[in-house]
């Protein structure tokens, strides 16, 4: 089945350019050069992922963000000419995705596209195993953690590092190999990446284990395996 595509980008040339390398590859692409017509779109068509330019000539992408996360988990990939770290990592706590600098290359944008996707409904074994992380337990095919019978809901990204941590708890797996692992080959010098993702599962998982993502300099993440009991 084909995924429907929603190009939010005020320049056509460029929303030309993507529709055609997009359709190539089988998706279906609608355009919107606004946010008024971004809003428009994305309820008529429910896609299965955005591409969002930021600098819209009716306001701002990141309200077309913000509206998306309020209602949807589908995959946002920003696409934007603003290349500060600080813009990346502000979006990133927001809830995009991934995020893409101009100018780019189409074909880097297209496979990040496909791997957006194929995370958002990925492939899971029927015998994956549920794995006890301390008090908690990570049901990685519900994309769940379970504590005490309570559930908390995770993110496709926040399921793939507890997965990548879990497999072996209590080795450190270093911050480029998180993001070869999780986001590819594109991002490995893009460390604020794995710095959102991490604070974003520390505010879900501390109330119930606190401090069982540790870090350390130089070598990475883990899952802490040898904390001292809580008196």
């Amino acid at each position: 089945m084909s995924h429907t595509i929603l190009l939010v980008e005020d320049d056509a040339n460029i929303r030309q350019m993507l529709s055609i390398a997009l359709g190539a590859e089988g998706y279906l692409c609608v355009e919107a050069a606004s946010v008024r017509e971004a809003f428009s779109l994305f309820n008529q068509h429910r896609p299965d992922l955005v591409i969002l330019d930021l600098g819209l000539p009716d306001g701002e992408g990141s309200e077309v963000l913000k509206r998306i996360r309020e209602s949807s988990r589908l995959p946002v990939l920003v696409l934007s000419a603003r290349d500060q770290e600080l813009d990346k990592v502000d979006l990133l706590s927001r809830g995009a995705n991934d995020y893409v600098s101009k100018p780019f290359g189409i074909r880097e944008l297209v496979t990040r596209v496909k791997v957006l996707l194929r995370d958002f409904n990925p492939v899971v074994e029927p015998t994956s195993p549920t794995r006890q992380i301390g008090k908690i337990a990570l049901d990685i095919t519900e994309r769940r953690l379970l504590v005490e019978g309570q559930i908390i809901a995770l993110a496709p990204k926040e399921v793939q590092l507890l997965d990548e941590l879990t497999k072996q708890p209590g080795a450190f797996i270093s911050q480029q190999e998180l993001l070869r692992r999780i986001w590819g080959l594109h991002h490995s010098e893009d460390t604020h990446y794995i710095r959102v993702l991490v604070r974003q599962l520390r505010k879900k998982i501390d109330p119930f284990e606190k401090d069982l993502i540790e870090t350390m300099p130089k070598q990475g993440y883990r899952i802490a395996v040898d904390k001292p009991e809580a008196n």
